[in-house]
């Protein structure tokens, strides 16, 4: 099977987010990436004026059927940002149309508290709601989860709900959950963030820390990008939260050090040969099997 890992998402020119964080993380583990752009900008959505933005229209599906017309096959997928709702049904139907397994991972990047991002249609929820049947991880938000599952949100979603909004995921075809931005303890839910890992096979599992005093665009990208090449190479979605989570951790005080532009992304770079080293070791361990 091609070590080739199919990237839906969009393509900022400048910060790491995004496919710009996909891309180099998933490298670095020793996939190729093919990456499909549902949206070209010059810049992410927030906090830089004068976006350019190039809409990729027709040559989404154009471009997705053209490496279907080479038989090119993909050890797995990751979905991101979709421009239009109308994306994701052509990836919808390229899923059903391949005739092999590949584990897909889907980040269902369309809203954040309680609400739907400005420009993202009424429709996304529905469509989320038809992707999720593909899903071997789904990777969302408090919000995008209540959204795709019809469960109500509200400002005091906590523990008691997250099994619950989990439980509608993997009703829909997920084989696992990981709710992100949750806490585990009601007394400490301003001082803790984290994942909440759901299947029905394993026990549910926290995996929270320390809330910083600040933040970095593009935290989620790095987060999913890390969690599918653990899992791409057989972790189990726990152990694949714990890693990520710990790199998100070092990347954030490398950020810090630095003194990082928030708008930027987080400086994960000094994290890459670590993370490439252990994955050369996890990879000669999986060729000794």
């Amino acid at each position: 099977m091609s070590e080739h890992v199919l990237v839906i998402n969009d393509m900022p020119g400048l910060a790491k987010v995004a496919g710009m964080s996909n891309l180099p993380l998933l490298e670095a583990a020793q996939f190729e990436v093919a990456l499909l752009p549902t949206l070209i900008l010059s810049t992410h959505t927030m906090g830089y004026p004068g976006l350019v933005k190039h809409y990729l229209n027709e040559s989404f599906d154009e471009i997705l059927n053209h490496w279907k017309e080479l038989d090119t096959t993909f050890c797995g997928t990751l979905t991101g940002y979709f421009a239009d709702s109308k994306q994701i049904t052509t990836v919808i139907d390229y899923l059903e149309s391949i005739d092999y397994d590949m584990p897909v991972v889907i980040d269902p990047i369309m809203a954040d508290f309680g609400k739907l991002y400005a420009g993202f249609s009424e429709d996304f929820p529905e469509k989320f709601r038809k992707l999720v049947k593909y899903a071997d991880v789904i990777v969302p938000n408090l919000t995008e989860a209540c959204l795709i599952t019809d469960y109500p949100y509200s400002d005091d979603l906590g523990p008691k709900d997250y099994p619950v909004i989990a439980q509608r995921l993997v009703d829909l075809g997920a084989k696992h959950v990981v709710l992100t931005s949750v806490y585990q303890d009601e007394e400490n839910k301003d001082q803790e963030t984290g994942y909440y890992v759901y299947s029905e096979k394993t026990e549910p599992y926290f995996h929270v820390h320390a809330k910083e005093d600040t933040w970095f665009k593009g935290i989620g990208d790095i987060s999913v990008s890390l969690i599918t090449a653990y899992y791409l190479l057989g972790e189990t979605v726990k152990d694949a939260v714990i890693k990520s989570s710990d790199y998100i951790e070092q990347s954030i005080q490398h950020s810090l050090h630095v003194k990082r532009d928030k708008k930027l992304g987080i400086y994960f770079e000094p994290i890459i040969p670590q993370f490439a080293q252990e994955i050369d070791q996890l990879r000669k361990q999986l060729d000794n099997n």
